[in-house]
């Protein structure tokens, strides 16, 4: 019959651990010989720890030369644990009495399901671990994702800066979809730079150590109207508004 030609387990396990055989067709993995040794332990662990002690524990994994059991109870895990020599000398008796398994350990299940839990993170962090790459600028290692490293970025950021100054500067009357035709950049940098000029100016204002300059650049701030729009008027109450309300106004803002 065709099953005449099959391999005992038990040969199966010696030819595996055995040093005296050679494997000459094929190399064998270590990890593929303890994944065999565990499927022979469990086909035998009624006859290895008796029917009764079979239905409270299983063994749960072998790495190397060490067996993990899973019980039922950590008072049963204590209990094996005190008799883990006589553990140790009937499992390798199965084990045609080579010293095979040389550690045995008990835990219970919320142990197993602990290492599993770490086990699980420790992949996914893994897989979130941040893949690096160079700066297109400077060259600098940096975390893929970001166009630039944060220096060139900060460096980037203060040219931009510096920019829509000069911009505002010139054109004080342009909003921040006006600004986006000449820099793009975003409406917190916009507002930053241009509270920062109507600040200097109205501070000045204020204080009466204006120019005729600062004063055109105050009231073009505060009014947002083109020098074309700007009247007698409009100038003299603006420049009066400044004089006597920015206190109040700055402390309300």
């Amino acid at each position: 019959m065709r099953y005449d030609k099959l391999e005992a387990a038990d040969e199966v396990v010696k030819r595996l651990f055995d040093p005296r055989y050679s494997y000459k067709k094929a190399y064998i993995p270590l990890e593929l010989k303890y994944a065999y040794l565990q499927h022979y332990l469990e086909a035998k662990w009624t006859e290895i720890v008796g029917a009764n002690l079979a239905r409270s524990c299983s063994i749960e994994k072998i790495v190397g030369n060490e067996l993990y059991i899973r019980t039922a109870s950590s008072l049963l895990a204590n209990e094996l644990y005190m008799m883990q020599a006589l553990f140790l000398q009937k499992i390798n008796a199965f084990l045609l009495g080579r010293l095979i398994i040389k550690k045995v350990y008990f835990h219970t299940g919320g142990f197993i399901r602990r290492q599993q839990a770490k086990k699980q993170a420790e992949e996914q962090a893994q897989l979130l671990k941040p893949e690096y790459t160079r700066c297109p600028r400077c060259g600098a290692r940096m975390e893929k994702g970001p166009a630039m490293c944060s220096i060139c970025e900060r460096e980037e950021r203060d040219r931009l800066r510096g920019n829509i100054t000069e911009l505002l500067r010139i054109q004080p009357w342009l909003s921040y979809e006006e600004c986006q035709a000449f820099y793009k950049c975003d409406r917190i940098l916009f507002n930053a730079v241009r509270d920062g000029l109507k600040s200097y100016y109205f501070e000045k204002v204020r204080q009466g150590f204006a120019t005729k300059k600062d004063e055109l650049m105050a009231v073009l701030f505060l009014s947002e109207k083109q020098p074309e729009e700007i009247t007698t008027k409009i100038y003299e109450n603006t420049l009066a508004y400044l004089r006597k309300d920015a206190p109040m106004q700055r402390f309300r803002r």
